[in-house]
């Protein structure tokens, strides 16, 4: 239900209108934006609403995570958690008191290590897990969820055994004897299907942990990439008055016969939660090397990465996706992916001609030919600024400084000044959801702890309005809510942002420890510090 009239006075907020970006007081009038101006315009607008002076306070319309996986982050909450571990052995310890709390024959499921952060410097294998989980099946993700590591339990459970061919779009990594290492790429479809399929309440108390550290961090609403399975999560806890985020769901190319036999369209749903684009993908990921390029990772020249879908089985998906009146987001990391991604959108388009908004995801390193093919075709760049602090050095390594300048790496102000539209999420659980470093990273292209000096490839740095447009304007466009969503003008929706103190005066370095004072979703206050 939308909240109470209520009107905010005395604050810096940034409308995200080009014509008047900033104002100082607005009003709530049944869940939707009634005045925005001066104090004394908005009082002679709402003489009778309550009152908020949020002085030395900044309010933005309420930022949205517009590319994550929502209810996966809740379960990864419930996970072992191995982010920031700084070695294999601290790994090892956090999965060792994991393992002695298991019932016998039961997975062990973890994620977010990343061994470029290990003292070891190298990958984990099974043996690295079998003498503390010798007895149960255990997988852990690595940060960028495109590599598995299994110990042999898990590798025996899952059917992976000397001789299994490789999964179409995927490697098994062997020894020199043919016997599986205990890594896998873009193989963890193979081994969920023989892990028991999480129940509904357990779906749903993800999504309520994951909801409250969103709405905590100043999130009104999400983009998430999920499963059928998620959308009837959210849709119970729609109807028991539980979902309190937005929820734009973007649902996977598999599913989509049996979303055309419930009758689900684009925008099926309701204001708190529809169905979005559908998800397809191009390659892997820059960590697991297996983001597929037009030339060699420098620290393995022989491999060019990976195409998760080869690209006329890909453009037959997006033909038929668009087909049934759905945009895409095509997860595309390396240069060669982006560029057959931008190619099966325009097979698609040419084939099924119509409004589309899709979008190609993540786009981390591109070729310039490749950039004005996004301005002409009006395809969505979505990307994630705070894979900056932790990619940065791997780019830099892997593909090499001369081609990191020379194909965009990471470019997010070239995509803003050659006005492709753009938005911007965390992948989480990849990353942390919290927008504060999003922000930050897309300012100053450097760590939490301020590396590298000067911020990497430091031409790339945004101004702050720009960054917060990442997180507004762009998504309530891909959501077809332009005007009502993203921006704070009279009749748009009353979802907003109120951070403790104004990042415009203050120093970018300090803004992750700035708090979120309010989160308000149809001018209701859903989160209040």
């Amino acid at each position: 239900m939308p909240g109470r009239n209520l009107a905010i006075y005395s604050a810096n907020i940034y409308t995200g209108m080009p014509d008047k970006p900033w104002a100082q007081a607005l009003g709530m009038e049944d869940g939707k934006i009634k005045a925005v101006g001066s104090n004394q315009e908005v009082k002679d607008a709402m003489p009778d609403a309550e009152a908020l002076e949020l002085s030395g306070r900044m309010v933005t319309p309420g930022l949205t995570d517009a590319h994550c996986h929502f209810i996966s982050m809740g379960q990864s909450l419930m996970m072992v958690d191995l982010r920031n571990l700084t070695s294999l052995e601290e790994c090892r310890r956090r999965i060792k008191q994991a393992a002695a709390k298991l019932e016998p024959g039961q997975w062990l499921l973890g994620r977010a290590w990343n061994h470029h952060m290990w003292q070891e410097a190298r990958e984990p294998n099974r043996h690295d897990m079998d003498d503390i989980v010798p007895d149960n099946p255990a997988m852990m993700v690595r940060a960028c969820g495109h590599s598995q590591w299994l110990n042999t339990k898990g590798l025996e459970t899952a059917g992976i055994v000397a001789g299994i061919p490789d999964p179409p779009g995927g490697k098994i990594d062997r020894d020199e004897n043919g016997q599986p290492t205990g890594m896998l790429r873009e193989a963890r479809r193979v081994v969920i299907a023989h892990v028991p399929p999480p129940t509904n309440e357990y779906l749903k108390k993800a999504c309520l942990l994951a909801q409250e550290r969103a709405l905590a961090s100043g999130l009104t609403c999400v983009h998430t990439y999920e499963s059928l399975a998620e959308w009837r999560a959210f849709s119970e806890l729609e109807q028991e008055g539980k979902l309190k985020l937005r929820v734009h769901h973007n649902l996977q190319h598999a599913e989509l016969e049996e979303m055309l036999e419930r009758g689900m369209h684009r925008g099926y749903g309701s204001e708190r939660l529809w169905v979005g684009q559908m998800k397809l993908f191009a390659d892997g990921s820059l960590g697991a090397n297996t983001a597929l390029l037009f030339e060699p990772y420098c620290d393995d020249p022989g491999n060019c990465g990976l195409p998760f879908t080869e690209p006329e089985v890909l453009k037959e998906r997006v033909a038929l996706c668009h087909k049934n009146g759905f945009s895409v987001a095509i997860h595309a990391i390396g240069d060669k992916a982006v560029s057959n991604s931008l190619d099966a959108i325009s097979h698609g388009r040419k084939e099924y001609p119509g409004q589309r908004r899709d979008s190609v995801d993540h786009v981390q390193i591109c070729r310039t030919e490749d950039l004005e093919r996004f301005k002409e075709m009006d395809v969505v760049a979505s990307v994630q600024p705070v894979f900056i602090p932790t990619d940065w050095n791997v780019a830099s390594s892997r593909w090499g400084a001369e081609r990191c300048e020379a194909h965009n790496a990471y470019a997010w102000k070239t995509i803003q000044d050659m006005g492709i539209r753009m938005q911007f999420g965390s992948d989480t659980p990849v990353e942390p959801i919290e927008p504060l470093l999003g922000l930050q990273a897309a300012v100053l292209r450097q760590t939490t702890g301020l590396e590298p000096e000067g911020g990497w490839r430091p031409q790339e740095r945004m101004t702050l309005e720009e960054a917060l447009d990442g997180f507004t304007r762009t998504a309530a466009w891909v959501e077809h809510k332009e005007g009502l969503r993203g921006v704070l003008q009279p009749g748009a929706l009353a979802d907003l942002t109120v951070f403790g103190r104004d990042l415009s005066q203050t120093p970018p370095e300090e803004w992750p420890q700035i708090p979120i004072e309010y989160t308000i979703i149809d001018g209701e206050v859903v989160y209040q510090k």
